[in-house]
């Protein structure tokens, strides 16, 4: 933990003036019992300042300010009343921050042979999908069954904020910015292709009406954000989500292939890439069905002059579509791949995480997006699909 940001934690803190005397245990104003101890001494404080660093929301800072206490013994150094571990948490907010881990992997630069071996057992991974398309446009239902929505704990009809992949039997990957910051994160929904019915059917030669299964959703056990993100920024901008159990594949549910080989991992200089996700259409609004879109790969020098937050560099992808809305809100988070060459086969492979694509995405035709490069993040991934 750095001392530079529990200062400016505790500072925050510290002008709001509630009190709450006490001397040794304690009671929240949710109810909860705790101890009266230095703020740097409670875990709980600790797991925030890992999980935000200098970003904590205003929402939590004014929580944490009603459970500042005084101890009896010690009047000068700054006190919180600390949750027990053992002690149930009333806030759904303060629930849903404990499956939140800033794993620092350890060294980052290595593949771990465990999570390698898992993504290695993904045998049926990107065996369907297959688009030959030049611009954006309705997928057709099942082409992706990869594809991910992430479910927020919002008010409104449309409560998903951003996309993902299914990259294994119990993992979505997406992007960090979909997870910090963010309203709580309640559920992943697989198999959906059109938010405004129940059942998504088409037409097979016009005639045959074929409908595939329900959607499925899944709760959320753990969720690994990148260490060296940082809100507001564009580096590391990768996320693991754990669900809660295990993904059975079916017709329309079905994981990614990674470039966990050597032949998948090369890459033409101007590759073109598929992006899939509900964002906003040309239109100017979001859609109700699964959109499909086409982007080739750029210089990284493109990006550099769109984008002035954050450093764009050699773990990003910089890539545009044309004539096409291709990163808008509601695509973040969502996966940028192709079929390609995969171990002895053509399987269809993610190569990047859709991360950041301006307020004005999509206004200006040649505006690329900036992508978070999924090869140069395996190491990482590999250490986090615990």
């Amino acid at each position: 933990m750095v001392f530079t940001e529990i200062l400016s934690f505790a500072v925050a803190v510290c002008i709001l003036p509630q009190l709450v005397l006490s001397q040794s245990s304690c009671t929240n104003p949710n109810g909860a019992s705790g101890q009266c101890i230095k703020y740097q001494d409670c875990p709980f404080v600790q797991r925030i300042i890992g999980i935000y660093g200098r970003n904590i929301p205003r929402t939590i800072h004014n929580q944490i300010s009603q459970m500042q206490c005084r101890s009896a013994t010690n009047t000068k150094d700054f006190h919180l009343c600390c949750p027990n571990e053992a002690s149930p948490q009333s806030s759904s907010n303060q629930e849903s921050q404990r499956k939140v881990v800033r794993s620092d992997g350890g060294n980052l630069d290595r593949y771990d042979r465990q999570g390698l071996q898992l993504l290695n057992s993904v045998t049926n991974c990107g065996n369907k999908g297959n688009p030959k398309v030049s611009g954006g446009k309705t997928a057709k239902p099942g082409d992706f069954p990869w594809v991910a929505l992430l479910k927020y704990k919002i008010n409104g009809d449309r409560p998903f904020l951003c996309g993902g992949s299914l990259i294994s039997e119990r993992h979505i990957l997406t992007a960090a910015h979909c997870i910090i910051s963010q309203p709580e994160l309640i559920a992943v929904r697989l198999g959906e292709h059109d938010l405004d019915t129940e059942e998504d059917c088409h037409y097979l030669g016009g005639i045959n009406r074929v409908c595939l299964p329900p959607y499925e959703e899944y709760g959320i056990e753990k969720i690994h954000v990148h260490p060296n993100y940082v809100h507001g920024q564009i580096s590391n901008d990768v996320a693991i989500i754990k669900l809660d159990r295990v993904v059975k594949a079916k017709s329309h549910i079905k994981p990614v292939c990674l470039p966990i080989d050597q032949r998948s991992q090369e890459l033409a200089y101007d590759q073109s890439f598929f992006i899939a996700g509900w964002g906003g259409t040309e239109k100017g609004s979001v859609s109700s069905k699964l959109q499909q879109a086409l982007v080739t790969r750029k210089n990284l020098d493109e990006c550099r002059q769109y984008y002035n937050k954050g450093e764009v560099n050699d773990n990003h992808i910089c890539a545009t579509g044309s004539g096409i809305k291709h990163t808008c809100q509601g695509d973040s988070g969502g996966p940028v791949f192709f079929q390609h060459r995969f171990k002895n086969t053509y399987r269809v492979v993610q190569y990047a995480v859709v991360s950041f694509g301006g307020r004005r995405c999509g206004l200006n035709q040649n505006q690329p997006g900036i992508f978070a490069s999924v090869i140069d993040m395996l190491p990482w991934i590999t250490q986090n699909l615990q």
